[in-house]
């Protein structure tokens, strides 16, 4: 708490740290590229999309968005009419989008989304299989012809579009009471914030034992990728859990021919954030600084592998504070603050119950499945917020039979979810939280291949609104007629910023002595425009 007087006024100021919005903006890219099916395709029935390991970074007045895209097209054959399915490589993708005033070292939130995903036959493409002779035929020196094979070839188009905002963390003073004048004269505003607690970064090591399968002269090169990051938020700490996703190229000892090896290596690691506490908000940004890997001198099939992440973290909490936007017949000072105001957020549990087909017998469940969240779409109607997703489970099972053989299968749940967030209106920001937070099996004694599941899966949503507004930083002591703190953005001129605040641009260079050329000024310069 602070006081500013000004003459008998007293104004009481608060310190408000807030993510301050610089820009935001949404753009579409396209991704086009050829894809060819195994046979003669009669029609494609379904593509399953999905964007992986998207980031963001930012540079001067732009964010690049770099991802993966991992599609599963399924399709009929049209010999044979079965539905089969076809999994396209992975597909990396780099997009610029404009956010005038980003700089880097700003912080950026990146929401993709597929928008279309459709094929173009193009031909058929015709190859030959490969064929072994039998030693009769040989011997005959008899060669059938080659057996003929059909493959299609198809143009691949996915459109995205990308959202991406741009904020930059603040501390600012602002004035939340006074005292010494008529109440009536006193302009508030109730702000729903996030605040910030605190932010920190922190490296982990992350060591493990590699088999490479044959031995290994030298290593190629490395990729590496942190999936299925989840949270914990304790006192003072936040506890961060994760996968380092490793792909390992190297070159073979005895033919020199390049092979690959995946490995995928849970880590914890603690972040020390002083003042975070049990269900406050947390961001997570991790990033694998080194990697690399040492061959077994000893024995070349196996090796020693060493990374390094950093994560950094911010931990906010969700406040209302009532702040001061004028106070009439006082000189103020004000800023211009730009942040996404909290509508209101909840959370509401889903059941889903399937009955599954599992591909053998089953005896018994072999531990809780692996669980993901895939295609989730949010759409804001008048007080609530519809969610739609599938609830993607890998379910492993002891297969009945004398050798217990581990068996697994996947399922794949549409659900459809309401919460209800009074004051939500269409437009608004929309942020979900899903999480599975049960899941039960029970095995048919009299069908074993059929499963009874159980989830419940519980969706927390955050609505969130773009707001820009002048609060009162500071009262002015003295007749000085009051004032808003500018901060110039990219193409700003002071005959535009006079327009904009409707007041003359021989008051803002009289207000402005320091700015000797009005021609000149720069992105992230503070100026005082006078009220009328």
């Amino acid at each position: 708490m602070g006081k500013d007087e000004f003459l008998a006024l007293e104004c009481i100021t608060d310190l408000l740290k807030v993510e301050q919005v610089v820009g935001e903006n949404a753009s579409q890219t396209s991704v086009v590229r050829e894809v060819t099916l195994p046979g003669k395709v009669r029609k494609i029935t379904e593509v399953d999309t999905t964007l992986r390991d998207v980031r963001g970074r930012v540079i001067e007045n732009k964010v690049v968005v770099e991802g993966v895209i991992h599609k599963q097209i399924f399709y009929v054959d049209d010999e044979s009419g079965q539905l089969k399915e076809f999994t396209v490589d992975d597909e990396r993708f780099v997009h610029f989008v404009d956010v005038p005033g980003a700089m880097p070292g700003m912080n950026v939130q990146v929401h993709p989304r597929v928008e279309f995903v459709g094929h173009d036959f193009i031909r058929e493409v015709k190859k030959y299989r490969e064929q072994t002779l039998t030693e009769e035929e040989l011997e005959a020196e008899f060669i059938k012809p080659p057996k003929k094979k059909v493959d299609s070839l198809f143009r691949q188009t996915v459109i995205l579009e990308i959202f991406a905002k741009v904020t930059e963390s603040i501390q600012l003073d602002v004035v939340v009471d006074v005292i010494g004048i008529d109440p009536n004269k006193v302009v508030t505003e109730l702000l729903k914030v996030d605040s910030v607690i605190g932010e920190n970064a922190s490296q982990v090591s992350v060591h493990a034992e590699i088999d490479f399968g044959r031995p290994a002269r030298k290593i190629k090169n490395i990729d590496t990728q942190v999936r299925d990051i989840t949270t914990r938020v304790i006192e003072d700490k936040v506890i961060v859990e994760g996968i380092l996703h490793k792909q390992i190229y190297f070159v073979d000892a005895e033919d020199d021919v390049v092979h690959e090896v995946s490995v995928d290596e849970k880590f914890t690691h603690f972040v020390d954030v002083p003042g975070a506490f049990p269900g406050a908000n947390v961001q997570v940004h991790p990033r694998v600084e080194f990697v690399d890997v040492d061959i077994d001198a000893n024995d070349p099939t196996r090796g020693k592998q060493t990374a390094i992440i950093d994560i950094f973290v911010k931990v906010t909490e969700t406040v209302q504070v009532e702040v001061v936007i004028d106070i009439m017949d006082a000189g103020v000072r004000k800023e211009l603050l730009k942040v996404s105001q909290v509508i209101g957020e909840g959370s509401k549990q889903h059941t889903v119950v399937a009955n599954l087909t599992a591909p053998a017998p089953a005896k018994k469940i072999a531990g809780p499945p692996e669980t993901r969240f895939e295609n989730l779409e949010t759409r804001v109607i008048d007080n609530k917020v519809v969610i739609e997703g599938d609830l993607v489970k890998n379910v492993f099972f002891v297969r009945d039979g004398e050798d217990s053989e581990v068996m697994e299968f996947e399922v794949r749940e549409h659900f459809t979810v309401f919460v209800d967030i009074p004051g939500a209106m269409p437009g608004h920001v929309v942020q979900v939280y899903p999480r599975v937070e049960f899941t039960d099996f029970e095995i048919d004694p009299n069908d074993r291949t059929r499963i009874r599941q159980t989830s419940v899966i519980e969706i927390f949503v955050k609505v969130t609104e773009h707001v820009q507004l002048e609060v009162v930083v500071s009262c002015d002591v003295g007749p000085t007629p009051s004032v808003t703190i500018y901060v110039v953005q990219p193409g700003d001129t002071l005959f535009k910023i006079a327009q904009r605040f409707n007041v003359s641009l021989q008051a803002i260079e009289k207000a402005n002595p320091q700015i000797t050329d009005p021609n000149v000024i720069f992105p992230g310069q503070q100026i005082f425009i006078p009220r009328r």
